[in-house]
């Protein structure tokens, strides 16, 4: 932010949560301002405690926290955090393939698997991941986009599930297509699961470890 803060030192925001108080701590405090809420339509999750954006009159885009929100994701128990650890552990050398074209889905879902302890190759569309798969890439499962340029998801699944050394490969599409008949279509054609963007991070995570011990 421009400008002096306000309170140019470190403050706490006392929050009434759960019938008590709670404090969150912050480094600087500029000003308090009506705005106008607006929602965050994004491939990916937004992180824990933000619950959309606001537009400065200057154009900048703000990211909007709820206090509430975010005090419940960091007092969660830890037993779900451990519970990734340990299946980490487990999973070490676990090579999962993602395909998409997009790069900055692609670096986010790698980020995200190497934290859980997967090894990570990548496709930017179709036909890349298909022709990687077929000349030996070895790996445990697949996350593949279905809208993509030369090879589309479906015919991913199509190359991929007619392949008697492959039919049993765990694929699972990450789109923006959530209309039913998409999801009912990939599965046909032999997707393992399906999910929709945005996604809940850990449910795909719980749901990848699965595929791979249904293996």
């Amino acid at each position: 932010m421009e400008g002096t803060a306000t309170l140019d030192r470190p403050t706490v925001i006392v929050v009434n949560y759960n019938g008590g108080s709670q404090g969150i701590k912050i480094d600087r405090f500029w000003q308090q301002q009506e705005v106008a809420l607006r929602s965050v339509d994004s491939p990916l999750p937004l992180p824990p405690g933000v619950t959309g954006s606001t537009v400065l009159g200057d154009g900048r885009p703000i990211p909007l926290v709820d206090p509430t929100q975010l005090l419940s994701w960091l007092q969660q128990p830890q037993t779900e955090h451990e519970a990734t650890r340990e299946v980490a552990a487990d999973i070490a050398s676990e090579t999962i393939l993602i395909v998409d074209d997009s790069i900055h889905v692609r670096r986010y879902l790698a980020s995200a698997l190497e934290k859980a302890g997967y090894q990570v190759e990548q496709a930017k569309d179709g036909q890349e991941a298909v022709d990687k798969i077929f000349n030996g890439l070895p790996i445990q499962a697949a996350i593949c986009d279905i809208e993509m340029p030369r090879l589309d998801g479906y015919g991913v699944l199509g190359e991929i599930k007619g392949h008697p050394q492959f039919k049993h490969l765990p694929i699972a599409m990450l789109t923006s297509r959530g209309n039913e008949k998409h999801r009912q279509l990939a599965m046909k054609l032999g997707a393992s699961a399906y999910f929709s963007k945005p996604y809940n991070e850990q449910e795909l995570l719980n749901t990848l470890a699965s595929m791979i011990q249904q293996e």
